[in-house]
C-alpha cells in the first residue's frame, strides 16, 4: 500500500493529504474566531469586511487585530515561496508547515483572556505557509484554507460534466467536494472540541499536523530509497 503512494510523482499533491489538510485549516480558522476574539485567522475575506466595520465603529482593538493578521498572512505567503525557490531541499513542504504546528501548541498555552492580536497574526502567519506550500491537488489548483474556491471549482465541473459527459470532470468535481466537506467537518470538530477544551482545542490540529507531516516524509523517504537518492 506504501507503493501505491510514494511511487507518484507529486506525493504533496495526494488527494487524502489535501482533504486532511483542508480540515485543519477550517479547524483553525474556527477555534481563532470562537476563542480569539472573532478574528479570522485564514478568512483574511472576513478580516478585510469586519476591519472596515470596525474602521467605521471606531473599534481599535479589533482593528488592530484584523491588521496585524493581514500582514502576518501576507508575510507568511512570501516566506513561503521564497523557500520554495531555494535549491537542494528534499523537505521544504515540511518546514512550511513547521511554524503552524508550533505556534498551534503555543497559542494553546494562552488564556481566554490573551488579546486577539497576539495569538491571531501568529495562525495566519502559519495558515499561509501551509497554503503557499500545498497547493495542488491532482494537479488541479486549491486551497486548503478557504472554501469558496473549492466550492466554486465543484459545481462549475459539475455543471460543465452534465453537458459534457466527461467522467474524468466527474471525478475532479468530487474531489473538489471532499475539499469542502472536509473544511466543513473541520469547523465542526474544532465547535465540538471547544465546548469541552476551551483555549486547548488547537493543540489537536498541532497533534494531527505532526502526523500527517510525519506521514509525508516518509513518503518522500520511501521514494527516495526507491530512486537510489
Amino acid at each position: 500500500m506504501l507503493e501505491n503512494y510514494s511511487n507518484r510523482k507529486n506525493i504533496y499533491q495526494l488527494k487524502e493529504l489535501a482533504i486532511a489538510l483542508t480540515f485543519c485549516g477550517g479547524f483553525i480558522d474556527a477555534y481563532a474566531f470562537m476563542e480569539r476574539g472573532h478574528t479570522m485567522a485564514a478568512g483574511q475575506t472576513g478580516n478585510i469586511i469586519f476591519l472596515g466595520i470596525d474602521i467605521a465603529q471606531h473599534n481599535v482593538p479589533g482593528l488592530l487585530a484584523k491588521i496585524l493578521s493581514l500582514i502576518a498572512f501576507i508575510a507568511g505567503t512570501a516566506v513561503a515561496v521564497w523557500i520554495s525557490h531555494l535549491k537542494n531541499i528534499r523537505y521544504w513542504r515540511i518546514y512550511c508547515v513547521i511554524p503552524l504546528i508550533i505556534t498551534c501548541f503555543v497559542v494553546g498555552c494562552f488564556p481566554d483572556s490573551a488579546p486577539s492580536a497576539l495569538t491571531v497574526p501568529p495562525l495566519s502567519f502559519g495558515l499561509a505557509m501551509q497554503c503557499a506550500a500545498f497547493d495542488k491537488i491532482e494537479g488541479q489548483a486549491y486551497n486548503n484554507i478557504f472554501s469558496t474556491g473549492n466550492l466554486k471549482k465543484a459545481v462549475t465541473l459539475l455543471v460543465n460534466q452534465h453537458f459534457k459527459r466527461d467522467g474524468e470532470l466527474r471525478e475532479q468535481a468530487i474531489t473538489y467536494l471532499g475539499l469542502v466537506f472536509g473544511f466543513m467537518g473541520g469547523t465542526i470538530c474544532s465547535a465540538i472540541c471547544d465546548i469541552y477544551f476551551g483555549a486547548y482545542t488547537i493543540w489537536w490540529a498541532s497533534i494531527l499536523l505532526i502526523i500527517l507531516m510525519f506521514c509525508y516524509f516518509i513518503l518522500i523517504r520511501h521514494r527516495a530509497r526507491d530512486l537510489g537518492f
